[in-house]
């Protein structure tokens, strides 16, 4: 059984409720009970796969966390020679 609902809420947000229900091709009513009936649902966890990095270097993140010892620029002349170590 329905039962009549009355809301006080701004105009523009009567414009924008009703400019949406027409895109989705929907009622305000059911927008309402639908909102209403997600407050009773527990959350969903997220079913997407987690998206790829951009950028290849993006992997690498996190992996340098400490300082360069002089072992580290005498091993790789080349982290010296960036890290203006080197020769």
């Amino acid at each position: 059984m329905k039962t009549k609902l009355t809301l006080s809420i701004s105009r523009s947000r009567v414009r924008r409720v009703k400019a949406y229900s027409a895109r989705h091709r929907k009622s305000v009513s059911e927008l309402v009970e639908t909102f209403i009936d997600s407050l009773a649902e527990p959350a969903k966890p997220a079913t997407t796969k987690p998206t790829k990095k951009k950028y290849l270097v993006d992997r690498f993140a996190g992996i340098l966390t400490g300082k360069f010892t002089d072992e580290d620029y005498k091993n790789d002349p080349r982290l010296a020679r960036i890290m203006g170590k080197g020769k």
